[in-house]
């Protein structure tokens, strides 16, 4: 009988994992980024305690996100309308998954850093170009590009489409001074103001279409001037 009982036990876990990964989109980002850095850390000689260290955290990330699940489910449960105290238990469960997922990002960093520096270094240098004149004239034409599609999505009535000019503008730097520049630890910088900058724009529901328009040209607008300027 008790054997029946563990095995039923363990179908209701399942079922609770299978829904969290059905029903969340970031239990499922958590579990393609889990899967991609399992994958490259047997390709890569790092140690048993670093795999250790990440299955650990990787273990704390999911764990957080089921928790923040059931928080969630609890809440709704008892409540479907606005309530400061609902509010506030989904914002904690919220931050303990933030909290475990910059505690995978720093131990993945420490421990995958020496081989992503060599990549940097070596396998992706490109050939070393002096800053000029040129460099400011691509953020030109991305704002002249990002002002003129402004203008067109306000003259079509199409202003769910227009481009934010900010947003446009932070991408096409970021990526020339990544270019620029060339390091690793100052990428890694450069990203992470990116990643607070875009996540502050996109917790406005009304604002995250002209966010990721101005992305897509900030970035392609970027990316063809380096091309021009490197060949």
């Amino acid at each position: 009988m008790w054997v029946g009982k563990v095995v039923q036990s363990f179908r209701f876990a399942l079922d609770g994992l299978k829904y969290t990964v059905v029903s969340q989109r970031n239990m499922r980002i958590h579990f393609l980024v889990s899967l991609a850095v399992l994958l490259v850390s047997l390709y890569l000689p790092i140690s048993k305690i670093e795999v250790l260290l990440l299955f650990v955290t990787i273990t704390l990330v999911l764990f957080a996100e089921l928790i923040n699940t059931a928080v969630e489910a609890v809440v709704d449960m008892v409540t479907k309308e606005y309530h400061p105290l609902a509010k506030i238990a989904k914002d904690v469960a919220a931050g303990a998954v933030l909290l475990t997922a910059g505690l995978a990002v720093m131990v993945g960093v420490s421990i995958f850093y020496p081989y992503l520096n060599l990549l940097f270094s070596s396998v992706l240098s490109p050939a070393f170009y002096s800053p000029d004149v040129k460099i400011a004239a691509i953020i030109f034409l991305a704002f002249l590009f990002t002002l003129m599609l402004k203008a067109l999505c306000q003259r079509t009535g199409m202003t769910k489409w227009e481009p934010s000019m900010t947003t446009s503008l932070s991408l096409c730097t970021a990526i020339i001074l990544i270019w620029v520049i060339w390091n690793l630890q100052v990428t890694f910088l450069v990203i992470l103001l990116l990643f607070l900058f875009l996540s502050n724009r996109l917790r406005r529901p009304d604002e995250r279409v002209s966010a990721y328009v101005g992305v897509i040209i900030g970035s392609v607008i970027a990316a063809v001037g380096i091309y021009l300027l490197s060949s």
